[in-house]
């Protein structure tokens, strides 16, 4: 019988026992789904930092009363400047627009509502409380820069020469960054490599013990039929054949199912962390790192069930 024969055979054979096979696949798929909730988490802390590592940020504060055209004038000359990753800018209009939006949520619940209403103040009212404000703002223009440190350049010189160069701006009233925030950058890259491969390793662990021991389990309950074809003379591969490609399916199955399982918890995610104040994008995993996550769960359950198969 042709090597495909014995394959079509034993994915016709995980029939005879179903609920043994459908609770083999669930497991395949949470231990998958698990290991790709890893990858998607690391993903996304790898992508966040690589997005901000190599680049300094600095908040900017005019004074309040500044010129608006002077201002706009000066976040012109920023946006065109050497080494400028990104320019946020907001006026005071504009920031007094985010702080009301943001505020909007809670004002809206039942706690301070309520407050209000025992004040003899109306909930329709709240959301109002700070428009008495836009004849005398006291929020300041402000512009939030992102440049790319020269490679050439050490980190901390070039920030401490970068802020006194933005505070000496006509009208700066207050300049603000984190020099620590390189350091940190590259402490977790370094972290995110050094838990990722442990990580994938358990899961991998996992997967053999679940499915070598589920089909360790199915060969007693078909040591009969087994011992006989042995007898018989059958071949040891016409013997485990099936079972190899037993775990196969269940590991292609249980692996694909997983990422189904796993668009959804990133779609679930990314709605809810996508808000104010957070604004976290989480993002699927990359094409090649899905295909791995497919293929390595694959070849774990192929090779436990060759293992199981040859004890």
């Amino acid at each position: 019988m042709s090597t495909t024969k014995l394959f079509l055979r034993g994915v016709a054979d995980m029939r005879r026992f179903p609920l043994p096979q459908l609770c083999t696949l669930l497991t395949v798929c949470m231990v998958a789904l698990l290991a790709g909730t890893g990858l998607l988490i690391l993903h996304n802390v790898q992508s966040e930092v690589l997005r901000t590592q190599g680049q300094a940020r600095f908040q900017i504060y005019w004074k309040v009363g500044a010129d608006l055209t002077a201002v706009e004038a000066q976040w012109t000359d920023l946006k065109r400047a050497p080494g400028i990753a990104e320019v946020s800018t907001f006026t005071p209009r504009a920031a007094l627009s985010e702080l009301m939006r943001g505020l909007a949520p809670k004002n809206s619940g039942g706690g301070l509502a309520a407050s209000n209403g025992a004040n003899g103040t109306s909930g329709a009212s709240v959301g109002e409380d700070f428009a008495w404000l836009e004849g005398e703002n006291p929020l300041p223009a402000t512009a939030l820069v992102s440049f790319n440190i020269p490679p050439d350049e050490q980190p901390e010189p070039w920030m401490g020469r970068m802020y006194a160069r933005l505070k000496g701006l006509e009208g700066v009233e207050q300049v603000t960054y984190n020099p620590t925030q390189l350091t940190l950058a590259t402490g977790w890259i370094a972290l995110v490599q050094k838990a990722a491969w442990p990580a994938l390793g358990f899961f991998a662990l996992v997967v053999g013990l679940v499915v070598g021991n589920t089909l360790k389990l199915m060969m007693l309950a078909r040591r009969d039929e087994v011992e006989i074809l042995s007898l018989v003379g059958a071949r040891p591969w016409f013997i485990r054949a099936p079972l190899f490609a037993n775990g196969v399916v269940q590991g292609l199955c249980g692996s694909v199912l997983s990422l189904f399982c796993l668009k959804f918890l990133q779609t679930w995610l990314r709605s809810v962390l996508d808000v104010p104040p957070l604004f976290l994008k989480v993002e699927f995993l990359p094409l090649w790192q899905s295909v791995a996550l497919v293929l390595c769960t694959t070849c774990v359950a192929g090779l436990a069930s060759l293992i199981a198969a040859r004890k």
